[in-house]
This record gives C-alpha cells, sequence and structure tokens, in this order.
C-alpha cells in the first residue's frame, strides 16, 4: 500500500454564480481515515467532489501527491483515488455483478482481457458488503438499501489507496450503517487505505473517524481529534444546537446529546446528569 498525499489550497468551488466554498484548506491525514460533518448546504459535497476533480475550482487547487488533480489523466487518477458521489444513478436494467465489475476498468490496459485479479476483487468486494447473493439481480430491482451497499462495492472493487465517500450511510438501518463504517474501518486497519467520508450522525463520525472535520458556510470551523472537534461550543457554532457532550463507554469517543428547544430549561437545571 503506497501512502497518498491529498491536500486542497485556498480552494474556491461553487454553482453558476454562487461560490460555495471559500478559499478553503484542507490536508488529508493519509492513511486515516476522516469524517466531514456540518449543516445541510456547507459544502460538504462539494469540497468533496472538488477534491475528486468532478467540479473544477474557481481558485485554488487540488493536489494529489505533488500534482494537481485536474492535470492528472483520468485513468491514472481513479487508480489511486475512488469515489463514491451522493445520489449515483445507473444505467437502467444493469446487474449487480455488472454494475461492481465496473470499479475494475481503471486497471484495465487498452486490449487487455478480465482476468482472475479482477474476479477476485469484485468477489471481495460483493462479499465485503454481503450482496453476493444479489449479483445477478437488476439493480433497479434493489430496495435503496441493497443498493447502497451496491455502490459500496463497486468502490471497493476498484481497489483504491484514497476512497471518497459522500454519505455512504444513506438509506441503510442502524444495524448496516454500522457493518459499512465497520468495513471501512477494516479496510483501513488492514490496507492502510486513507478513508474521507461525508456524515450526517455525529456520533459515528466521532467513533469511527481519526480526523474531524467540521465546516460552516463553505469554511473549515475547526479539524482535528474527535474529542477536540466535538464540543459543546462547536455544536452550537456549526449546527446552532443546544448540546451535552459525555464519552462513549464503549468507544471513549465524544457522544453528543441534543437538547430540543423545550428541554433547554430543564437540561440546565439538571446540569449535573450530564456532567
Amino acid at each position: 500500500m503506497t501512502v497518498h498525499t491529498l491536500t486542497a489550497t485556498a480552494l474556491r468551488a461553487g454553482y453558476g454564480e454562487t461560490d460555495i466554498l471559500h478559499g478553503l484548506d484542507l490536508a488529508v491525514p493519509p492513511g486515516k481515515i476522516t469524517a466531514i460533518v456540518g449543516a445541510n448546504a456547507c459544502g460538504k459535497s462539494t469540497l468533496l467532489r472538488a477534491m475528486s476533480r468532478l467540479l473544477a475550482p474557481r481558485q485554488g487547487h487540488v493536489v494529489l501527491d505533488g500534482r494537481s488533480v485536474h492535470n492528472t489523466p483520468s485513468r491514472e487518477l481513479a487508480r489511486t483515488l475512488g469515489l463514491l458521489p451522493q445520489s449515483p444513478v445507473a444505467p437502467e436494467g444493469i446487474t449487480v455483478a455488472d454494475l461492481v465489475s465496473r470499479g475494475r476498468h481503471p486497471h484495465q490496459r487498452l486490449f487487455s482481457r478480465w482476468t482472475r485479479k479482477d474476479d477476485e476483487a469484485v468477489d471481495r468486494a460483493l462479499s465485503a458488503t454481503k450482496t453476493t447473493e444479489l449479483a445477478e439481480r437488476s439493480v433497479d430491482e434493489l430496495s435503496g438499501g441493497q443498493r447502497q451497499r451496491v455502490w459500496i462495492a463497486m468502490a471497493l472493487a476498484q481497489e483504491t489507496d484514497i476512497l471518497l465517500l459522500d454519505e455512504p450511510t444513506t438509506f441503510l438501518d442502524i444495524s448496516h450503517q454500522v457493518e459499512v463504517l465497520d468495513l471501512l474501518s477494516d479496510l483501513n486497519h488492514s490496507r492502510a487505505t486513507t478513508v474521507v467520508m461525508v456524515l450526517h450522525d455525529l456520533n459515528l463520525a466521532a467513533r469511527y473517524a481519526d480526523f474531524l472535520v467540521a465546516m460552516r458556510e463553505g469554511r473549515i470551523h475547526v479539524c482535528g481529534a474527535p474529542e477536540d472537534v466535538l464540543t459543546e461550543d462547536n455544536v452550537l457554532d456549526v449546527f446552532g444546537l443546544e448540546s451535552r457532550i459525555i464519552t462513549d463507554p464503549t468507544s471513549g469517543r465524544p457522544i453528543m446529546l441534543p437538547i430540543g428547544r423545550h428541554r433547554i430549561a430543564t437540561a440546565n437545571a439538571e446540569d449535573g446528569m450530564f456532567r
């Protein structure tokens, strides 16, 4: 496994006339799991799209191993950096096995034949996401949760050293959310795969990530270790939400307990229960 560096510098990007990212700087910790969190429309997905070169920046640049991703040939980039975007669309009528096999395309040379190594990579990806039994079914027939696991399988079949995932737990129930995050954690520990993912669940982000990035209005508000980022002040600043932070007795990581408006007075009066 090669350790790669991925950085964004003075990144400004957006859609139409609207800027979403405003001069953002980020150095992704190599070989670690990074989770990007923040309120809706704060720029999380836009950042991932810009870092994967799906979106060209208006200013600044994204650099992979000292080379701009926008100057790197597509197939070469895809052998190092894999992306699972938000709400991907599959070709009509394609089977699960065929879709997952598409993750191997960056590894195919001109006029090269499909190899046993490709078969093994697809089989591993299907097995890891528990979708082997779905292999011959049409993607159109699957539930939202099944479809999401198949897309993750395709990303895994690509076998890149860096994985960017935009809300990989979308449509999944809590047990499958944990399974997917455990899988990504195993991948990180066994192959030192660098994982960068957008998550909405702050507590799952804090449990699984080595590095948290909290965004606000197109900028990085704070980043660092989960215990440094997931604080009551930061949750209030980033989400406008009153909360209490306690320690997860299982992982030792911080847990955020939200306080609804009707509970703030009670929570303040019983503050000792949380501290």
